[in-house]
């Protein structure tokens, strides 16, 4: 029998050095692990992002992760879209609120192209800070992209 989501955070955390984030444990002990909302906890673009995207690959019934307002890197864009690319449920994804680059835009673009189960990909700037810095044409792509895939 293999490990739960928060012995694989938690063993991931002991493996790494790093404090478990008590939401994180709180929201993998959750009955329903389809939805994961990460936007008003801060994980951070370093070992513990990498840590969190270990979970993501654990959890298979995974439809919907928020990772808005995590000061994500174009580097974790990267990490996140090839966890997500082979991921057997996912749907959508939030990343709202974080600076976007061209790089994390192309990307998404894959990841709309390769996983056709995804159907919402969020990269807004809601706090008009004018952080997405993804150009219009790339945000074009993955919605047509995104389109294709409704309509499959």
């Amino acid at each position: 029998m293999g490990l739960g989501l928060k012995d694989t955070y938690t063993a991931s955390c002991a493996r790494h050095n790093c404090k478990p984030n008590s939401a994180i444990v709180q929201m993998l002990q959750q009955p329903d692990q389809t939805v994961w909302d990460c936007k008003t906890n801060y994980i951070g673009p370093e070992v513990s992002f990498k840590i969190l995207l270990e979970c993501i690959e654990a959890n298979e019934w995974l439809k919907e992760i928020n990772l808005s307002s995590n000061f994500l890197t174009t580097e974790n864009i990267r990490c996140l879209v090839d966890v997500l690319i082979q991921h057997p449920a996912i749907t959508t994804v939030r990343l709202n609120d974080n600076r976007l680059y061209i790089d994390a835009g192309k990307d998404l673009i894959r990841l709309a192209r390769k996983n056709r189960r995804i159907t919402v990909i969020e990269t807004e700037d809601t706090r008009d800070r004018n952080n997405n810095k993804i150009p219009a044409r790339f945000l074009g792509a993955i919605q047509s992209e995104l389109l294709q895939n409704h309509n499959k």
